[in-house]
């Protein structure tokens, strides 16, 4: 039977309590972890005797860097308090702030948790951590009344359009990075992050720290600053099986794949049941010491009729190995309609210091009925989508389909075809890209092309259509993809 730490602060520890002041209380929790425990999660609990005006905690352990990584979560006994990986090796709560990756508020008295994950300990390590925590009394004072969230809700633009923006972005509420006026890298504020999207002439940004919501109230209280860019709150679902971003939602959605015995199908009935708008991202990076848990693994255990997009492309990763293109087509031919679309995942507000990931590249544009975050999730959601692949000044894709009672539908709608084989007329327009090839890519193959010859380009096409079936499109130019747009589908109508 493998050595497991214990799980519980049991009463004996408490008797060791190390007092460092009258106001203030230590706890000292200590455990060994070895290969046995690679990607899974361990709870150490520690009791609260009353409310807390401050509660501190530091992490320690052996082989960091080296092999060994250690990531740390926070449950009050009430609910989630956030979580900031193995970046930070020293976090704070306070009634009124927070490290950034952990959500301010009260503390209250009970059995806390202190959420330890595994991604990472090589077969011949054996890691020992110890975990101080420090516990400052509540001083007596009259509860605060919660601050509205500015912000939330609004509507930036009233007309219907296309959108441009990035889905997949990253500030100091996780591992966000940015230079300081001293030229130091630190942790990168929201504003900072919303500033390189806003430079770079973005309609919206979703941040999407990873499994924490402690920088969407803040998101909130900039949007009127930045209006009229859209913030859109997100999340990154870091489990040790794959990631995924998490839109229109701030609820706990609990990411311990494996942790008693939870599966891709909880995560994603949990996603749904608190309205979310799921995003697999980069489901074919590889999983390593690099990129914990970045490749999709379970793709037979994934319920894809509960997920609603695929991040095909991240950051420069159009086509190769570690595109997400030929990912999200074989899951077009199994049935599922899932939404493509980009995201740069900067983790450097924009500056370019990842050259493979700078803010904007790729470029999602979204119809949507009017700029907000209901509408915009709603086009998503409608697959009413083509990417730019190289930022928002790339060339603009689009595909429409008119069937023979003359029916106008686009990207990402389904055409009901009258008999197998209809008929019908496909419309190619292109904006800015004279001298690139245009392919219609049918089923996951090229099944023609031609040459852009204009700045406003439009072709027109008959198509056969079968049930069952799917058109998008690429345009391509001797480096590669430069935009390429969500599938139309046939159906056979009922």
């Amino acid at each position: 039977m493998r050595r497991r730490v214990n799980l519980l602060l049991v009463a004996s520890s408490l008797v060791a309590l190390a007092v460092s002041s009258p106001q203030s209380r230590e706890l000292v929790l200590e455990g060994t972890i070895t290969r046995a425990d690679y990607g899974t999660y361990l709870l150490r609990e520690f009791f609260v005797p009353e409310p807390l005006d401050r509660l501190e905690i530091e992490y320690t352990y052996t082989h960091r860097g080296e092999g060994t990584a250690i990531d740390l979560g926070l449950f009050d006994p009430v609910r989630f308090r956030g979580w900031s990986g193995s970046d930070k090796t020293r976090i704070f709560l306070a009634r009124d702030e927070a490290t950034p990756s952990y959500l301010p508020g009260d503390l209250p008295a009970g059995t806390w948790r202190i959420l330890l994950g595994i991604p990472h300990i090589r077969s011949d390590q054996i890691s020992r951590y110890v975990i101080r925590i420090r516990l400052i009394p509540a001083r007596a004072r009259e509860a605060l009344a919660p601050e509205p969230s500015v912000g939330e809700g609004m509507v930036l633009k009233k007309a219907p359009g296309w959108y441009r923006g990035d889905l997949h972005a990253h500030s100091g509420h996780s591992d966000g990075r940015c230079r300081s006026g001293q030229g130091e890298l630190v942790p990168c504020p929201v504003f900072r992050v919303a500033q390189a999207a806003a430079a770079r002439g973005l309609d919206f940004l979703a941040i999407t720290d990873h499994n924490t919501t402690s920088h969407h109230p803040e998101m909130r209280r900039l949007q009127e600053y930045f209006a009229p860019l859209l913030l859109l709150p997100g999340r990154e679902l870091t489990t040790y099986r794959g990631h995924a971003n998490i839109y229109g939602t701030s609820a706990f959605i609990d990411f311990r794949l494996g942790w008693q015995g939870r599966t891709i199908a909880d995560l994603l009935e949990d996603v749904h049941r608190a309205g979310g708008v799921i995003s697999i991202n980069h489901p074919t990076l590889p999983t390593g010491e690099q990129c914990m848990g970045c490749g999709w693994e379970d793709i037979q255990a994934t319920d894809f009729r509960k997920v609603h997009m695929i991040e095909v492309i991240n950051g420069n990763r159009v086509e190769g190995p570690l595109s997400g293109i030929p990912f999200w087509e074989a899951r077009l031919n199994e049935g599922y309609r899932l939404t493509g679309i980009g995201g740069s995942d900067d983790h450097r507000a924009g500056s370019g210091e990842h050259p493979d990931h700078v803010m904007g590249i790729p470029t999602t544009v979204v119809y949507a009925t009017e700029l907000s975050e209901p509408a915009l999730l709603a086009g998503l959601k409608a697959g009413h989508v083509f990417i730019k692949t190289r930022g928002p000044e790339g060339p603009d894709l689009f595909l429409w389909a008119e069937d023979e009672r003359g029916r106008r539908y686009m990207m990402g709608d389904e055409v009901a075809l009258a008999r197998a084989g209809e008929l019908v007329t496909l419309r190619v327009e292109v904006k800015h890209g004279v001298g690139q090839r245009v392919e219609v890519i049918a089923n996951g193959r090229v099944a023609t092309h031609f040459r852009v010859d204009a700045p406003d380009f439009v072709r027109t096409l008959s198509w056969r259509a079968e049930p069952r079936t799917w058109v998008r499109l690429n345009l391509r130019d001797e480096q590669g993809i430069t935009a390429l747009t969500n599938p139309i589908y046939f159906s056979l109508q009922k």
